[in-house]
């Protein structure tokens, strides 16, 4: 019986664990590379990514779940939802100063 709800526990938190929306600028095209539909394009996918990590960070029902079953999982995913939207905040100033740069319409 203690196997089991240690590996319930186990369970929920690796599957709790991916939370946070992921991404990285290392994939990402470089911005000198991108026309103006390609920056407007990234610039929704970023705000998109942005929303999904807000959504998921303070009171969600993630770190709620986090804080009954595994509470260092609310702590990581707090510190991943972060990560995130400071990741997509520096691409996005990029994006924009490209787009300022290169004369693309702002909407």
């Amino acid at each position: 019986m203690k196997k089991l709800t240690v590996g319930l526990l186990l369970l929920a938190s690796v599957t709790l664990a991916s939370c946070a929306p992921k991404y990285t600028a290392a994939t990402a095209k470089p911005i000198n590379e991108m026309s103006c539909a390609e920056i407007k394009d990234e610039l929704g996918k970023l705000a998109t990514i942005r929303t999904q990590a807000q959504d998921k960070s303070g009171v969600s029902k993630e770190n709620i779940l986090f804080v009954l079953f595994f509470w260092p999982g609310a702590v990581v995913n707090e510190m991943d939802n972060r990560d995130v939207i400071a990741k997509v905040d520096a691409r996005s100033a990029e994006l924009v100063k490209a787009q300022s740069a290169k004369g693309c319409p702002a909407n």
